[in-house]
């Protein structure tokens, strides 16, 4: 193979596995405590370790504003963790406003690298707006008073996966961590407002964790030829 072809898609620093080492086992950790029914204000620190080790990733790898709009996702995101884990009265509307403005944040930063031309563009965004409207048929009915809020969200997630769709790197990372995104906060949206989901908290904070690891794995995959050149 020639160096030209093993440089025309750029792979992740070696030095980024520890952290990611840490990421996956610390989200274990809070997912089996979860799981095993403990309950503890500490639990809501516990949660977003894995969100501040990707933070600090974000910090290491990127640059510019790339770096600035990730660690606002982010921070944004681990501010919607903190409320939903911790009950209060309409904690879960405050949580669903921090990760729309997650949402917002992170599609306002794959915008700034969209290309209409992407040839996955098409299809991805198809698939994004069929998946959004089947979501929205089964939520909204059962969503009484907070139809409008769930609505607003929905528009806001399905901006940041087609944003994620049409980046220029084509990333099939950063596409995944949006749909697994969509995934998670389905589950979260169905188990709340339709039926009991099996495992639902589980499965939601699985789907979550890794939504954000791609998302930022796939921002520094993108930014490595600047920072090369």
């Amino acid at each position: 193979m020639s160096d030209n072809a093993m440089t025309t898609r750029p792979e992740i620093p070696m030095q980024n596995f520890v952290p990611i080492a840490l990421f996956v086992l610390s989200g274990a950790v809070y997912m089996a405590l979860d799981a095993s029914g403990v309950e503890a204000l500490w639990m809501a620190a516990l949660k977003i370790v894995p969100i501040a080790l990707l933070a600090g990733l974000a910090a290491r790898h990127l640059h510019g504003l790339d770096r600035a709009l990730a660690l606002a996702a982010l921070a944004f995101s681990a501010t919607g963790d903190v409320l939903l884990a911790i009950e209060f009265p309409n904690h879960f509307l405050f949580g669903l406003g921090a990760f729309l403005l997650a949402q917002l944040t992170y599609a306002g930063n794959f915008l700034r690298g969209a290309q209409a031309s992407s040839r996955h563009f098409a299809l991805r965004g198809a698939a994004v707006v069929l998946a959004a409207l089947l979501l929205a048929r089964q939520v909204l009915p059962a969503a009484g008073e907070m139809a409008l809020p769930v609505v607003f969200y929905i528009m806001a997630i399905v901006t940041m996966a087609l944003s994620a769709a049409a980046h220029r790197s084509g990333s099939s990372l950063l596409f995944a961590g949006a749909v697994t995104f969509m995934v998670s906060d389905a589950l979260i949206a169905l188990n709340r407002f339709v039926a009991p989901v099996a495992m639902a908290g589980t499965w939601i904070m699985l789907t979550y964790y890794l939504a954000q690891a791609l998302l930022v794995l796939g921002l520094v995959r993108a930014n490595l030829p600047a920072r090369r050149a």
